[in-house]
């Protein structure tokens, strides 16, 4: 039976660290057919965070031998807002019983521009383990 683990998604400016409130974040996993199954859609409050959100995590018992199964699920994460470029994140590591607080540092926009309107995503590198 699966466990769960928690994600905060914690957004800033990327400079100052001031809190970012009315920020959308959006928490997905890639499915078989390369979509995504979104979990959560939430805005950030005054202090720039969201609420912790159970996310499903495999077996800990599984990474506990040789040749086990990886002891994380893989997650995505979008953040938006109307004064900031987008940030997004890939392969975000959530564990089994393990709160999870991913910081994102957004970039304001020098001005509203079309056609640029995100920055390169950020891939999250695995655990040492």
């Amino acid at each position: 039976m699966p466990q769960t683990g928690s994600l905060i998604v914690r957004v800033f400016t990327s400079q100052a660290q001031l809190p970012i409130s009315g920020a959308t974040v959006i928490i997905s996993s890639r499915a078989e057919d390369n979509r995504h199954d979104v979990y959560s859609i939430q805005t950030t409050d005054s202090s720039g965070s969201t609420k912790a959100f159970q996310l499903e995590a495999p077996e800990l018992a599984l990474s506990e031998s040789p040749g086990g199964g990886i002891p994380f699920s893989n997650y995505s994460l979008v953040v938006e807002h109307p004064e900031y470029y987008l940030a997004t994140f890939e392969k975000l590591q959530i564990f089994p019983g393990v709160e999870t607080v991913q910081n994102v540092p957004l970039t304001p926009l020098p001005q509203p521009t079309a056609g640029q309107d995100s920055a390169e995503p950020v891939v999250v590198t695995p655990q040492p383990l």
